[in-house]
């Protein structure tokens, strides 16, 4: 597949343009919400989930999807995420967060998807060598979701359940990620994995926070950071946890 930017960059004005009349036509009658609008992504999600067929999206909008056969002694190194279990919600919020920046380390093992990049895709001329493997919010929205629904069949999940994808729109863009709800409290949070490159940890946020965003953008990261460094977000401090580079000696140490 060969990825032209010049092509790409039409490509982009076309659906920007389409974007924009679309919206100004469902605002001025009033149909939308700016800050949400409950909008399906259109990718279909399998009720029943197995480790022996894991559908993983990627190359943009789910058009790229594979099923992989994940060997149990991976399962387990994700499984380890949530051992012990955890004793409240926001601790295992906390597991979540490691266990899907380590699922994507062990998905990339059986997929193009350890090359995807954070955000949208740099401004250079030649993209074919970062295809196939890229994916955007709907390719990470549903795997988010599926992996969600695996650490839910497989009883890892017990404070938390799984919900249909978050939607925020803006102005010029919209934007999918995964979601989950507390079961004491009934809040929801966003589990978004787009911000970050392959393999790193997603941003958990509460629902109504992520959806609070500027009218004009919904792919901009607003997500608190008071409690985090800018080192802790570095490359070098999340690959103690979760970067392609690790490995079952440093999750063992880490857990």
């Amino acid at each position: 597949m060969n990825f032209n930017s010049g092509k790409l960059h039409k490509v982009r004005i076309k659906n920007f343009i389409k974007h924009f009349i679309q919206t100004a036509v469902w605002a001025a009658a009033g149909t939308i919400s700016f800050a949400f609008a409950g909008k399906d992504h259109g990718v279909n999600i399998p009720a029943n989930l197995s480790l022996d067929s894991i559908p993983v999206c990627f190359n943009f909008a789910c058009k790229r999807r594979v099923n992989v056969n994940l060997p149990l002694s991976e399962w387990a190194e994700v499984a380890g995420w949530f051992d012990p279990a955890a004793q409240s919600p926001l601790l295992e919020r906390e597991q979540i967060k490691k266990a899907i920046g380590w699922m994507e380390v062990v998905i990339g093992r059986h997929t193009p998807t350890h090359k995807d990049l954070a955000f949208d895709l740099p401004k250079i001329d030649d993209l074919s060598h970062l295809f196939p493997g890229q994916q955007d919010c709907i390719d990470e929205a549903v795997n988010t979701t599926v992996y969600l629904l695996l650490f839910e069949q497989n009883a890892l999940l017990k404070h938390h359940i799984v919900m249909q994808s978050a939607y925020r729109r803006g102005f010029f863009d919209q934007h999918w990620a995964g979601q989950i709800k507390e079961k004491s409290s009934g809040k929801r949070y966003v589990v978004d994995s787009w911000f970050q490159p392959n393999g790193y940890l997603p941003i958990i946020q509460s629902s109504p926070e992520w959806q609070d965003i500027s009218l004009f953008s919904a792919v901009i990261d607003d997500s608190p950071r008071d409690d985090v460094s800018a080192d802790d977000l570095s490359a070098d401090a999340v690959s103690a946890d979760v970067s392609p580079a690790n490995t079952q000696q440093n999750i063992t140490k880490n857990k």
